[in-house]
């Protein structure tokens, strides 16, 4: 570029005025700088030389970009306002076929999972991975992805590069375990000792990582680490998404990186590229399956399904059943002939004892109706000594405060009975099916026998009519008593009435318990204890009549 030289002349100035000069001057020195500005800045030269001062600048800071930015946006807009059309034909050769390809892409995807997880719901290989599921309480969907897929990006670290601080982090499932901040710190820890323990070069990184089925990819820009975990074997292919998306964060997060001060919010807006590398690729063989809803199939299927409702119920009614009945055999008084467990109605038949359950109101604990029950019982008499017991009481109806047992045929009572409730069960025990001996307890028993009173001719030692037949039945108790005791006292106890002196009367008094006593050793069973019986006089100032009693007592040893 040439410059002229530009010649002033001053000739009309006149020292005579000098405003006139001063101004005249200025006007030259505005007309001097004007022609030197046309003179300088040619647009040919211009367009030579602004190319290069723009690469300049971009290289020493963005300050061009920032003072460029918002004229290009205010063009784009007034582009919009003015004529919206040519910004949409502009576009639409790449917006088209973008948003197809990614429709297309989230559908096939779609698609293809949910077939995978349907073909193998049913198949033996979908029983087994079900049966893993279950072991590793994984959900089914998570298994069958694990095993059709031939990789899948797990998570994307985008880490400070300076600070090794986390900035985003997102993730393919939704609960995540481990601690983002933690393996930031942990990749980043890698990365040093590698580089400071292996690597020669300044500028060499580490690139990848194994960690048992998982891969940790790491790519870089100047200001941050991307760091992708990969399970399965993913495609060289996938380093250029995420070289592509540290790339992009680099470019549009510049500003936030040079100015970072700790606060992550920042880098929010990272997050679309950052998912953009949850990549994943399922195995084509895995995929290429027959249908799931052939006719075959389907038949199958309903047959399965059919067995196994039918079957289920069956089994149900079963149980019901075998449990109904396991409770019959346990119960005393009945006792099953004939059983059968039908489709639509079942059917028992056997004896049953009037005093046992009753096996038609039993049904309902069992959930077995009694329209579904055909039942035929006819009725026995039972030996079993609950039935038994059952029996006695029902007839010989004991008093309040007395008790029967039954045990090897013998029917005992306890308690305090009356001497006519004893008559009568002597009576009635023998036609009480399966009582062999009726007998009172020691209670029963003691009260009987001091009960009994033995009258004598008075003034003599003789008994008066009937009264010797007591005598025999009066051991026989006795010889009960001393069995069922062996700390027996037994005490006869001779009386006289008033007539003659108190000597008399009570020298007569001990020979009728002598006379009783005599007769009682004649036992063989009432001599061994003859040691816990003795036969006393009472005075007659105790007495008033002519016979003689027993009195009882149990010692303790």
């Amino acid at each position: 570029m040439s410059l002229k030289t530009v010649k002033v002349e001053n000739d009309d100035i006149s020292s005579t005025a000098p405003d006139n000069l001063e101004s005249n001057s200025l006007a030259n020195e505005k007309n001097d700088l004007s022609e030197l500005r046309r003179l300088i800045v040619q647009p040919d030269e211009v367009s030579e030389v602004l190319p290069s001062a723009i690469a300049k600048s971009s290289q020493k800071n963005n300050q061009l970009v920032k003072a460029t930015l918002p004229i290009v946006e205010e063009n784009i807009r007034q582009s919009v306002i003015r004529n919206p059309e040519v910004l949409a034909e502009a576009l639409f050769p790449a917006i088209g076929p973008t948003i197809r390809k990614a429709i297309s892409e989230a559908l096939s995807q779609m698609i293809q999972s949910l077939n995978q997880t349907l073909e193998n719901s049913f198949s033996p290989k979908g029983l087994k991975w079900r049966f893993e599921a279950w072991q590793t309480g994984k959900p089914f969907a998570e298994v069958v992805l694990l095993h059709s897929l031939i990789y899948r990006v797990e998570e994307v670290f985008l880490i400070h590069r300076e600070t090794g601080g986390l900035l985003q982090h997102v993730s393919a499932q939704k609960n995540v375990s481990q601690d983002a901040d933690m393996v930031s710190a942990m990749l980043t820890a890698i990365q040093d000792f590698a580089h400071d323990s292996f690597v020669d070069s300044e500028n060499a990184t580490l690139d990848s990582l194994k960690l048992n089925e998982l891969s940790v990819w790491i790519e870089r820009s100047p200001d941050a680490i991307v760091a992708g975990v990969i399970r399965g074997n993913p495609p060289l292919t996938l380093r250029e998404i995420f070289k592509e998306a540290i790339e992009a964060i680099q470019f549009v997060q510049r500003e936030e990186f040079e100015n970072f001060d700790g606060d992550t919010t920042k880098f929010e807006k990272s997050r679309p590229m950052l998912d953009n590398c949850l990549q994943f690729q399922l195995n084509s063989e895995e995929t290429k399956k027959k249908k799931l809803l052939t006719p075959a199939r389907i038949l199958t299927f309903t047959a399965l399904l059919f067995i196994l409702i039918f079957g289920t119920i069956y089994f149900l009614d079963y149980w019901r059943w075998s449990s109904y009945l396991t409770r019959l055999k346990n119960e005393p008084g009945v006792v099953i002939t004939q059983e059968n467990l039908g489709w639509f109605k079942d059917s028992i038949s056997g004896l049953r004892d009037p005093l046992a359950v009753n096996p038609e109101e039993i049904l309902g604990e069992y959930n077995l109706k009694k329209e579904n029950v055909e039942s035929n019982w006819k009725p026995y008499q039972d030996l079993s000594p609950s039935i038994v017991l059952a029996r006695a009481n029902k007839i010989l109806q004991p008093p309040n405060g007395a008790a029967l047992n039954f045990a090897d045929g013998i029917l005992t009572v306890y308690g305090k009975v009356s001497d006519e409730w004893i008559a009568d069960a002597k009576k009635l025990s023998p036609v009480i099916a399966g009582v062999n001996e009726f007998r009172l307890g020691q209670d029963a028993l003691k009260a009987k026998i001091e009960s009994q009173n033995i009258y004598f001719v008075c003034n003599t030692v003789d008994y008066t009519e009937k009264q010797a037949a007591k005598i025999p039945e009066l051991i026989r108790d006795l010889e009960l008593l001393a069995d069922s005791s062996k700390n027996l006292q037994i005490e006869i106890r001779g009386q006289a009435d008033l007539t003659g002196t108190e000597k008399i009367n009570f020298e007569l008094s001990q020979k009728r318990a002598d006379k009783m006593l005599e007769e009682f050793l004649a036992s063989d069973k009432l001599k061994n204890i003859s040691q816990s019986i003795k036969a006393v006089g009472v005075s007659t100032n105790d007495a008033a009549e002519c016979k003689a009693n027993i009195k009882l007592s149990f010692t303790e040893r």
